[in-house]
């Protein structure tokens, strides 16, 4: 079943807010923060273009987001300091050894 028009404009409103604003979804369109202004506002309605361009934002907001979690997690202990590195043990009690090599 198609989407209702009500309900894809509150899913772009929710990916506007999801990169970082106006302006941010407004660059990855590569549009006017005016346009997505009027996207939002419903005095524009989304075209498959803008549909597609919005998409592709996201992705490429992700992308970055999935890099950078990959550098920040502790589940790799390369992202780790040596401070935050001290006191980890194994599962089985052993303390880990952390050289840098």
């Amino acid at each position: 079943m198609p989407q209702k028009p009500d309900i894809q404009l509150a899913i772009f409103a929710q990916a506007v807010d999801a990169v970082g604003g106006q302006r941010v979804m407004a660059r990855y369109m590569g549009v006017s923060e005016k346009e997505v202004r009027d996207f939002l506002s419903g005095d524009v309605a989304l075209d498959r273009n803008a549909l597609r361009s919005a998409s592709q934002g996201l992705i490429k907001q992700a992308d970055m987001c999935r890099r950078l979690e990959r550098k920040l997690s502790p589940a790799f202990v390369e992202n780790m300091t040596d401070k935050q590195l001290e006191g980890l043990t194994l599962p089985d009690g052993r303390p880990e050894n952390h050289k840098q090599g």
